[in-house]
């Protein structure tokens, strides 16, 4: 089908509790100034029909309509149908031959038919007082706008149900939310349009319910994590935007990489492991004792240059042990010139990795710390790009070899297959390499393998990866980061340890200003009780709430 651009809009409104009179009256009035300004797809926030803070699971039952029957729906049908357009809402629906009450959305078509139909699948504190777990998984649907798929709200939060809808070919994303936090809309939507390439169509509620303020928040994103169109915080209207679905086709990063091709499926089994079957499953039980407990970690941004040498790194990882941090890390290729470098010069560093591993040592064992030290490995006639793990006695911890490779690498890298976390004296630690935190399996990889801290060493190129994914990287998975940026590479410095609840503000330049400067160091002590525990909020855990069971797409090959 050839793709066409169209206009989409989000309406930020707030419905009334059980007044569907008034609320399909509010449904109305924004469909209609959305065709005055010939929008195609008109997107309403979650729970939209009924409002959302019931006083009971009965009151909830008695307010929730079935589909495609309901009065709320049968009306959007029929706008959908009058104005030959396709409308999307969150509502609250009674699934009668379930005898169940689910947080759902729906789509409509030209034709006022049910285009789409979705259950929300992560389910907020409030949802659990009267809603089940989704059933519907994560479907995506053809339509002369493209291909849509449907979510809601918290489903952001977890990077494996955009990622389904997107290897499933979805262009479009239609996100109904009623969002309790600005990051949420202005960190994590960008985020998951842009690490999915996808388009996304946020709608959410701006106002007072009860005792939930929405502060707003809908807006339209473009695949490349782009804001074209938002509506101000604490007001009413509607975001409009053009949506061109074909620039959804352009998975491209960097000069030759892209976000979809480039993933390694073969290695994301345990991302569709059922919860009771993780290590993270395991631990999350386990006593900690408080005053062993705390690590400090630091990135060091520091690395072989024109005018600074490997003893020069040396001598700051020496400088930082010493004043107590316990877990250290260098930025990739530390003790190359060249933050992209070519075969020969892999092969030269690999060459130096063994003296290079003996001096670390010598230093982790001074001071009883821990270093992970980025280069190049050569074993078995192959070279790898491998972060090597010494720890406090000077032996190794362990070794973990790059799994996604860019293209200037994969000429004379081999890529690795596993996300191995190291049980360490200062906690569970993993490592991601460079370029392998563009890909949210990754750190979920390790998340579902119970690490506490992943380490990143990296020579980031492009600004969102540290402005858009970084924080998302912790929060998801509630982990400790450490990235160690270099400072010549095509975005350079901004070395940051971020905590497993984030920063106090989304933008992680107003928390943690990029700092360029050679040499600069970030330490943090790192609580690891907080990163064993997986709740966001009361109820919602990060990987024991997972729906595991829809995320086949995830795994194929």
């Amino acid at each position: 089908m050839t793709k066409r651009r169209f206009r989409a809009a989000a309406v930020q409104t707030l419905a009334r509790l059980g007044d569907l009179d008034h609320n399909i009256a509010i449904a109305r009035a924004y469909v209609e100034d959305a065709v005055r300004q010939q929008a195609e797809l008109i997107v309403f926030p979650e729970c939209m029909d009924t409002g959302y803070l019931f006083d009971s699971p009965a009151h909830c039952r008695d307010l929730a309509e079935t589909v495609p029957d309901g009065r709320f729906v049968s009306a959007l049908a029929q706008m959908a149908r009058e104005h030959g357009v396709y409308i999307a809402s969150g509502i609250t629906e009674w699934d009668a031959a379930k005898s169940k009450i689910f947080n759902s959305g729906v789509m409509f078509g030209r034709n006022g038919e049910v285009a789409c139909h979705y259950h929300k699948q992560f389910l907020a504190t409030h949802d659990q007082n009267w809603f089940e777990f989704g059933e519907r998984g994560c479907p995506v649907v053809d339509t002369d706008l493209g291909r849509i798929g449907l979510l809601i709200c918290f489903d952001g939060r977890i990077p494996e149900i955009f990622r389904s809808m997107a290897m499933q070919g979805a262009e479009v994303i239609v996100d109904m939310a009623n969002f309790f936090a600005m990051d949420q809309a202005d960190m994590w939507g960008p985020a998951r349009a842009y690490e999915n390439g996808v388009w996304l169509v946020a709608a959410t509620k701006s106002g007072y319910e009860r005792s939930i303020y929405y502060p707003g928040g809908s807006m339209i994103v473009d695949p490349r994590g782009r804001v074209l169109s938002k509506v101000p915080y604490d007001t009413h209207g509607l975001a409009i935007a053009d949506v061109d679905p074909a620039l959804a086709g352009d998975k491209s990063i960097y000069a030759a990489n892209d976000k979809i091709a480039d993933r390694r499926p073969d290695t994301y089994g345990i991302l569709a492991a059922p919860y009771e079957a993780t290590p993270v499953y395991r631990i999350a039980d386990k006593p900690l004792i408080p005053s062993q407990s705390t690590a400090k970690v630091a990135a060091v941004q520091m690395h072989v240059a024109a005018d600074t040498s490997a003893d020069d790194v040396f001598d700051m990882m020496d400088h930082t042990a010493k004043l107590g941090v316990k877990v250290i890390t260098l930025p990739e290729y530390a003790f190359c010139t060249s933050w992209l470098p070519n075969a020969a010069v892999a092969r030269a560093l690999a060459a130096q990795t063994p003296a290079h591993a003996l001096r670390a040592a010598a230093i982790a064992r001074r001071y009883g710390s821990l270093i992970a030290l980025p280069g190049v490995e050569a074993a078995d006639g192959r070279l790898y790009v491998t972060t090597l793990l010494i720890g406090p006695d000077g032996g190794e911890i362990g070794r973990y070899r790059k799994t996604h490779l860019t293209a200037e690498e994969r000429p004379w890298a081999t890529a690795g297959d596993t996300y191995p976390v190291f049980e360490t004296p200062f906690g569970r630690i993993g490592v991601m390499s460079g370029y392998d935190a563009v890909f949210p399996e990754t750190s979920r990889c390790l998340g579902v393998a119970a690490a506490d801290i992943i380490l990143w060493p990296a020579a980031l190129r492009e600004p969102f990866e540290r402005e858009l994914l970084a924080v998302p990287r912790a929060e998801d998975n509630r982990v400790a980061i450490v990235l160690s940026n270099r400072v010549d590479c095509a975005y350079p410095g901004g070395s940051v340890v971020i905590p497993p609840n984030g920063f106090p503000h989304w933008d992680i330049n107003v928390v943690a200003p990029r700092s360029l400067k050679m040499g600069a160091v970030m330490p943090k002590h790192i609580d690891l009780a907080l990163c064993r525990q997986k709740l966001m909020i009361p109820k919602v855990d990060m990987f024991a709430n997972r729906l595991t069971q829809t995320y086949a797409p995830l795994v194929a090959a």
